[in-house]
C-alpha cells in the first residue's frame, strides 16, 4: 500500500506485484495471504483496482480516503513498533 501511496502522488500507472508460488514454507505465507486474501479484500472495497491476470495494481475509487493514513504511517514509519508497518 505504501508503493501505491507514492505511486499515486507522482502518476496513475499502475504498480506490478509479484505473484505467489502455487507452494509454501515459512516465508511464502505473507505473500499467499497477499495474493488470495488481503488483495481481494482491498479491490472488493474500492481501495485498490487489482488485476490479477496481469498482477497490476491501481489506486482504486476510495484510495484517496486511506492516502492520509499511509502518508502518516510511512511518514513516521521509524517510530512505530517493526512489525506494525
Amino acid at each position: 500500500m505504501f508503493d501505491l501511496a507514492e505511486q499515486n502522488l507522482r502518476d496513475d500507472s499502475p504498480i506490478y506485484i509479484v505473484a505467489p508460488p502455487d507452494t509454501t514454507d515459512d516465508g511464502e505465507t505473507a505473500s499467499i495471504e497477499q495474493y488470495h486474501v488481503h488483495l481481494p479484500k482491498l479491490d472488493s472495497y474500492d481501495l485498490i483496482d487489482w488485476e490479477p491476470g496481469s498482477n497490476t495494481v491501481e489506486a482504486g475509487d476510495r484510495f484517496e480516503e486511506i492516502a492520509p493514513t499511509l502518508e502518516l504511517l510511512r511518514d513516521n514509519r521509524e517510530e512505530l513498533p517493526a512489525d506494525s508497518v
